[in-house]
């Protein structure tokens, strides 16, 4: 299996499950109404949307949203939910990379849930500052390091999957550079990722009693469970946090 097959199987694993990030439905529309001057009916983008999840709270909270995402088998999914939902008057999908990706117009919220790593916590942060009109609001989820001593499983896991992990300290800092006001974070509870990770076991437990895997595709589906092993053995010393901001100029 070549790299282009193996990165399709690793898609297909997620396109189907509700969410590809840790995350939770009250959560979201918990930390969007902490926005309390938002204007009835907000412009909003959500970058690196996924099969959209948190698209659909943002759009039945009355946001009007575009949603971008770069891998079309993923974004599918939320084209589906779109017309289930009968949101099509509320939710735009937008095939588009996250770092590309014009806005026409400035709008009123930027959201993204662990999604921006994937161009760069900085990186991002200054990218989409353009599409934030003045006082506009940006709300994202990083994966954050909750302690400064991690064990050297958890540290060495993470330094060869996300090496610019850091702290939520100097994530405050890299948000002040770069132009925004620091409004406060506020960190993703732990059920949200057991919430995440049971439908992933359920896929895996169900993809190796049904189908006949390569090498490659059991090796990703490993890479998974390290993942969630991580997680589930070491609570608290790492997380996603939100991060709330408020566009300055």
């Amino acid at each position: 299996m070549d790299d282009k097959q193996s990165f399709q199987f690793f898609l297909d694993f997620y396109a189907d499950l509700p969410r590809q990030g840790p995350g939770n439905d009250q959560f979201t529309q918990h930390i969007l109404g902490l926005l309390i001057d938002l204007p009835p009916h907000p412009k909003a983008l959500d970058m690196g949307c996924g099969s959209g999840k948190q698209s659909l709270i943002l759009a039945q909270c009355g946001c009007r949203v575009t949603a971008v995402d770069l891998h079309q088998t993923i974004l599918d999914g939320l084209v589906r939910r779109i017309k289930r939902e009968k949101l099509e008057d509320f939710i735009v999908p937008v095939h588009a990379s996250m770092d590309m990706y014009e806005s026409k117009e400035p709008v009123d919220l930027i959201w993204s849930e662990g999604a921006i790593y994937i161009i760069g916590f900085e990186n991002g942060l200054t990218l989409w500052k353009k599409h934030l009109k003045t006082d506009g609001y940006l709300v994202v989820s990083e994966m954050t390091w909750l302690t400064s001593n991690p064990p050297n499983p958890v540290h060495e896991f993470w330094a060869s999957e996300y090496p610019a992990m850091t702290t939520i300290d100097k994530n405050q800092l890299l948000i002040e550079k770069s132009g925004y006001r620091w409004l406060g974070s506020i960190l993703l509870p732990d059920h949200a990722w057991d919430d995440y990770y049971a439908p992933q076991k359920e896929k895996i437990t169900r993809l190796r009693k049904t189908e006949m895997l390569s090498l490659s595709e059991d090796r990703i589906l490993k890479e998974i469970e390290d993942e969630i092993q991580i997680f589930e053995e070491n609570r608290g010393m790492f997380g996603y946090v939100f991060y709330l901001m408020q566009n300055c100029a």
